[in-house]
């Protein structure tokens, strides 16, 4: 009965790793230059540790990019902790493909992250219904409404500083 319980651990710790080694391969890959090969929906944020004042670094998954105003928009939990790091020093740095942004991270309120998620969710609508299921909002089949899928949702919206050639 030991070594069932110990094998059962063991398993749950090596998901674990596993899972660690695939969130942390992109930073990987671009700190040895092959940040091209995950495009333009994955960035890495150079943001400073509000605690330590060290560097780190997190690779993230791009919501939503426009070109014609330099915006990036980032979905995060709000106990995240690069979302902390921002919101003590929103003035960072961000790596697209192998080019360098000087940006500055706006934390959106609950009413517009509501607007921008009711917005994508019309051209995308899976990724609006899971939103809506993962939030518990209600609303019905026809038009889902989207009230409430920003209370466990917050969004960054990192803005390009201006004169930079945008990707």
């Amino acid at each position: 009965m030991t070594t069932a319980r110990n094998s059962g651990r063991c398993a749950l710790r090596l998901r674990d790793s596993w899972r660690r080694c695939r969130e942390r391969l992109p930073v990987a890959l671009y700190r040895v230059g092959l940040g091209p090969v995950l495009g333009r929906h994955r960035i890495l944020l150079h943001h400073t540790d509000r605690s330590s004042g060290r560097i780190q670094h997190t690779a993230l998954k791009v919501m939503l990019y426009d070109a014609k105003r330099g915006h990036w928009l980032l979905a995060s939990a709000p106990e995240s902790a690069w979302y902390r790091d921002l919101h003590a020093l929103p003035l960072t740095t961000i790596q697209v493909r192998n080019r360098h942004y000087a940006v500055t991270a706006y934390l959106l309120d609950d009413d517009e992250v509501e607007r921008i998620m009711t917005g994508r969710s019309h051209h995308l609508p899976r990724v609006g219904r899971r939103r809506v299921l993962t939030t518990g909002a209600a609303g019905d089949d026809a038009a889902p409404t989207h009230r409430g899928a920003g209370s466990s949702l917050t969004l960054v919206r990192l803005d390009a500083a201006p004169g930079q050639r945008l990707p």
